[in-house]
């Protein structure tokens, strides 16, 4: 059969380039008897030719939107191949935690990225923010927020943003990570004895995180609790005639202030009251002899 007609391509294709940077490009011929292969375009050409081939570069890319020629001459043929280069500038995205997150509340989380395509056309940038358990929010840039109730399992756990740039046929695109920290309420708890002589009271913690001893070490205080917090609370108490101890688990759920902390409190204190009352009277008693008549 008859051979096809010569045709010239560029790659790449479409290309896109932060604005200031550098471009190389090729255009190539599918006959290798044309009589001339180049390139037609605006900036000034430099470059490398070879059997079939010519390249481009661009050392310093200045223009937002820059259309591109190559052009080949078969005989009585001219065939042109035609591309536009676009440039861009691009900001990564980043996320914000608008204040501290409490277990409970209503928390917002924002992503910002911003990106420029020419100084007449806003960027059509898209932003999708997500995190697991949580719904996704989308929207066109350059901000977009995430409003969700905080919830104690949350804590701990990334919060994603990507920025996608679109730019003719091609996209560009960054993303970034969070850490969500969700806090619960405060809390204290107290350790309170009696005796003869008054006990010695301390506390044994099952975290020695974000806490507080007050009065003597008698008040543990929790200024933000979380997970971390949750364990067992144990006060013990004691004299020269024995000890006593209390302890209670509490679990930290991150809701209204939670019941379990004055329960704590108030079942530390008689068990610890009733312990020392019952090894005084009982060194009491053994103690005491009746008299001789």
């Amino acid at each position: 059969g008859h051979p096809g007609p010569c045709r010239v391509s560029i790659s790449p294709e479409e290309p896109v380039v932060e604005f200031g940077t550098s471009l190389l490009l090729n255009c190539t011929s599918t006959c290798h008897n044309y009589s001339r292969l180049n390139w037609e375009v605006s900036v000034t050409k430099m470059g490398t030719q070879g059997p079939g081939w010519v390249s481009l570069n661009i050392p310093n890319v200045t223009d937002w939107s820059l259309e591109l020629h190559c052009f080949g001459t078969f005989g009585e043929q001219r065939n042109i191949a035609t591309t536009t280069l676009h440039a861009y500038r691009f900001w990564p995205p980043q996320i914000y935690l608008e204040g501290d997150t409490v277990a409970g509340k209503e928390a917002r989380v924002t992503c910002n990225a911003s990106a420029q395509v020419s100084p007449r056309n806003p960027p059509n940038l898209h932003l999708t923010l997500w995190g697991e358990g949580l719904p996704p929010s989308t929207g066109q840039g350059p901000t977009v927020a995430l409003d969700f109730t905080a919830r104690p399992e949350q804590h701990g756990r990334e919060v994603t943003c990507e920025a996608v740039l679109h730019l003719g046929r091609r996209t560009v695109n960054a993303s970034t990570t969070a850490t969500l920290r969700v806090w619960g309420e405060s809390g204290d708890g107290d350790a309170g004895a009696e005796g003869n002589p008054p006990p010695r009271l301390r506390w044994e913690l099952p975290t020695n995180a974000s806490r507080e001893l007050r009065d003597g070490g008698t008040t543990v205080t929790i200024p933000a609790a979380y997970q971390e917090h949750g364990g067992t609370y144990r006060c013990l108490a004691e004299n020269r005639y024995g000890t006593g101890a209390a302890s209670v688990d509490i679990i930290f759920q991150g809701s209204s202030r939670s019941p379990l902390i004055p329960v704590a409190v108030a079942l530390a204190v008689v068990t610890v009251l009733a312990v020392l009352a019952v090894s005084w009277w009982f060194y009491r008693a053994r103690g005491w002899k009746p008299m001789s008549d």
